[in-house]
C-alpha cells in the first residue's frame, strides 16, 4: 500500500467506531451482558468475558448514548495522535486492569465509562507530551503529574462523597488512573530517546511524522 494512502487510512478511527457500532447494536436490541454470559457467585471471577466483553454492553440506550458522547471525541483524537492499534491495546488493558482491581470491591461492571476516562486521561497525557516536547523530562513529569493528580483525586472524592450507588465510581477512578499511567510510560520513554517514528534529527522531540498512521 502506498505510504500516503496508508497514512490517510490511519486517520480512520476503526477501533473507536467498531466498538461504538457493536455496543450500539447491542444497546438498541436491549441485549444485556447476563443475557449471553452467565454471572453470579464465584463463576463470575473466572469468566473471561467479565474482563473483556463487558465494555460492549450497557444498561440501556441512555447509558450507551451518554458514554458515546465522550468515547467518540476522546477516542478519535487519541487515534489521530497515536494509532488504531494503540487505542485498542489501551482500551483492552485499561478495562482488564480496572475490572481485576475493582471486582472485589464493587463486583463486575458493564459499560465503557471507565475506559472512556482512561482514554481521556491518555489523550491528555499524550497531548501534554507533544505540547511540552522541548521541556526536560523532569519538567514534563511534573506537568503531567500536576494535571493527573488533582483530577484523579477529584474522581476519588466523588466516589467517597457519593457512597454506594449504581454508578461505578471506583471503576471510573481506576480507569482514569490506569489510562494516564500507561500513556505516561509511552510519553516519557519517547521523550527520553526521541525514537517515536522520526522526530527531528536535531533535538529528537518533534511531533512524530506518522501521527495517526
Amino acid at each position: 500500500m502506498d505510504v500516503s494512502v496508508r497514512r490517510v487510512v490511519g486517520y480512520i478511527p476503526v477501533t473507536v467506531l467498531g466498538i461504538a457500532l457493536v455496543s450500539g447494536a447491542l444497546a438498541a436490541g436491549g441485549i444485556q451482558f447476563d443475557d449471553i454470559f452467565a454471572v453470579g457467585g464465584m463463576s463470575t471471577l473466572f469468566n473471561p468475558f467479565v474482563y473483556t466483553a463487558n465494555i460492549l454492553f450497557h444498561a440501556d440506550w441512555g447509558h450507551y448514548a451518554g458514554n458515546m458522547r465522550l468515547w467518540l471525541p476522546f477516542g478519535i483524537l487519541l487515534t489521530w495522535l497515536t494509532s488504531n492499534r494503540h487505542v485498542l491495546w489501551l482500551a483492552v488493558t485499561v478495562n482488564f486492569l480496572a475490572v481485576v482491581t475493582g471486582i472485589v470491591v464493587q463486583g463486575p461492571v458493564v459499560g465503557i465509562s471507565h475506559v472512556v476516562l482512561g482514554v481521556g486521561a491518555a489523550t491528555m497525557v499524550r497531548s501534554t507530551g507533544y505540547a511540552f516536547q522541548d521541556a526536560s523530562t523532569e519538567g514534563l513529569q511534573t506537568i503531567i503529574a500536576g494535571l493527573m493528580i488533582p483530577l484523579a483525586m477529584g474522581l476519588l472524592l466523588v466516589m467517597i462523597l457519593a457512597g454506594p450507588r449504581w454508578i461505578a465510581d471506583f471503576s471510573h477512578f481506576l480507569g482514569f488512573l490506569f489510562g494516564g499511567a500507561i500513556e505516561a510510560i509511552y510519553v516519557f520513554s519517547e521523550h527520553d530517546d526521541g525514537s517515536e517514528d522520526g522526530g527531528s534529527e536535531d533535538d529528537g522531540r518533534s511531533i512524530p511524522k506518522h501521527i495517526g498512521r
